[in-house]
């Protein structure tokens, strides 16, 4: 089935809410008491479903699919109970507030865990980790997502994304091999605000001191005194960290500027938004970071994911736009697979305690339980860090044609295959990749 950004946006404004948002049992109730019995574990999901649908849908699509297998197989078994699985999806809008809100609501629902953007952790954490339902973070890269305000991990929070100190370290090596003169522009959220300074960190490191290191609103409607202030800068690199809007409008300028410096982006650089607001002779060339899709010794099992959410009917997903000749392009679901992994994690821990019921066991046991993750790697999140990504699986990437695919001249890059992202050759392209 294949599913347009605008047909996204439709399933995350309305027909996602219609399918998630029904009022749920608490798992805490008689029948989470064990001894036999069935129940209902509800997962929450939330996620800018209004401000951003495809990040919505990213987060989303991976629940869903794990929620759909463990009810098909007849659900889930935790201390003699039998529990099927539930999603219920909370519109945070893109404000921490709101999102922080549903985090209390959820809570409140009796949720067993939040899968999340991330981006209203510093206000909710407390109240996650006093209710000991862990907040599972999938987008928000910041290195400070997962701490308090005295940089220490809070128990309930736990990070399943590429943090942006991986990404920054894998950018700044490769940039360093043909740049060293760096100009950095980034939001003022605090992905934003984090990836700049663990890239200047980063960058550092390397004897390059980025200039200028620019600040603007997300939501500022034109970039162009900027890109100006770049180009009068003479860097032949610029590094952008924000939202896929923001890289949008960023990349967009600096070549309406004249800018011809080699233009790096964090993750949000792969979304169809910066392809489909920029076009080819805009976005031709682009790098960004990402995160390699099959694990070192298997090449089978992330393309099995993407076709068993075909199967669901969530996949695959068209990116909205065609290449040179005309076909219509897939966008990969190399994130997706994080919030699969999320919920197979929770269910994990709650087994390991023997209870559906949330509390601090549940937040130490979310440190000692590991899955096979759905791309073949081994998943648990580490005990101190609370971060479940790899740091070698950070790759660089570029865009070409409207499609990204590895670069050749950075170590694990070159050695990763290209994803086949022809629309119509994914239902008969094999499971097996070369």
């Amino acid at each position: 089935m294949k599913r347009s950004i605008a047909a996204a946006a439709a399933v995350a404004a309305t027909g996602l809410l219609a399918a998630c948002s029904s009022s749920t049992p608490s798992p805490s109730g008689s029948a989470a008491s064990g001894g036999g019995g069935s129940g209902t574990l509800l997962f929450a999901l939330n996620a800018p479903v209004s401000a951003d649908p495809y990040y919505a849908a990213v987060i989303s699509r991976g629940a869903q699919l794990a929620v759909d297998q463990e009810n098909l197989a007849g659900g889930v078994k935790i201390g003699g109970t039998t529990y099927r699985l539930q999603l219920k999806t909370y519109d945070d809008q893109n404000d921490p507030t709101q999102a922080a809100s549903n985090v209390d609501s959820a809570i409140h629902d009796g949720a067993v865990a939040v899968i999340e953007d991330g981006i209203g952790t510093s206000i909710s954490g407390a109240h996650s980790t006093a209710a000991g339902v862990p907040e599972i973070v999938i987008t928000d890269g910041s290195t400070t997502a997962l701490m308090d305000k005295n940089g220490n991990i809070v128990p309930s929070l736990f990070g399943l994304r590429i943090p942006n100190d991986a990404a920054s370290d894998v950018l700044a090596t490769y940039i360093y091999k043909s740049c060293q003169k760096v100009a950095i522009l980034h939001d003022d959220s605090d992905n934003g605000r984090d990836g700049a300074s663990t890239l200047t960190g980063a960058l550092q490191d390397t004897n390059i001191n980025p200039s200028p290191v620019i600040e603007v609103a997300q939501n500022t409607p034109t970039l162009d005194t900027q890109a100006l202030q770049i180009k009068q800068a003479g860097t032949c690199a610029v590094a952008l960290w924000g939202n896929d809007i923001f890289v949008a409008k960023a990349v967009a300028a600096l070549r309406t500027a004249g800018v011809s410096a080699a233009i790096y982006t964090n993750q949000a650089g792969e979304s169809p938004a910066v392809r489909a607001l920029d076009g080819p002779s805009v976005t031709n060339g682009v790098k960004l970071i990402s995160g390699r899709m099959d694990s070192e010794g298997d090449n089978t099992d992330f393309p099995a994911f993407e076709k068993a959410l075909a199967a669901d009917h969530l996949g695959p997903t068209d990116a909205g736009f065609k290449d040179a000749e005309g076909q219509e392009i897939r966008q990969p679901n190399d994130i997706d697979f994080f919030s699969y992994d999320a919920v197979h994690v929770v269910i994990a821990a709650l087994q390991k305690q023997g209870s559906a019921t949330p509390g601090q066991t549940l937040l130490t046991d979310m440190t000692l339980v590991s899955v096979k993750s759905a791309n073949g790697d081994a998943r648990g999140f580490d005990s101190q860090a609370h971060d479940a990504f790899a740091f070698q699986d950070a790759y660089i990437a570029v865009i070409n044609d409207m499609q990204f695919e590895p670069v050749k001249d950075e170590a694990l890059s070159a050695s990763l295959p290209d994803e086949n992202e022809i629309l119509s050759q994914f239902a008969t392209a094999p499971l097996e990749q070369t």
